[in-house]
């Protein structure tokens, strides 16, 4: 699954569109959504912005044996 953040500005209108293609996940308020590489391009498509945010990776806990 693919990262997005969608403008507040259109974000109702998206909204609607995407669920109109399958779920997606709401992740943060910020807001950050989870969708398919399908939901992209009907966006694209149909004149919306977003922005795809990489995935961020927790840190990882050392072992302590270097």
């Amino acid at each position: 699954m693919l990262t997005i953040r969608l403008p507040k500005t259109e974000w109702a209108k998206a909204w609607r569109a995407l669920i109109e293609i399958a779920p997606v996940r709401l992740i943060a308020d910020d807001p950050l959504y989870q969708v398919l590489p399908a939901h992209l391009e009907m966006l694209t498509a149909r004149g919306f912005s977003y922005e795809v945010v990489p995935p961020k990776h927790p840190s990882r806990a050392r072992s302590g044996a270097e």
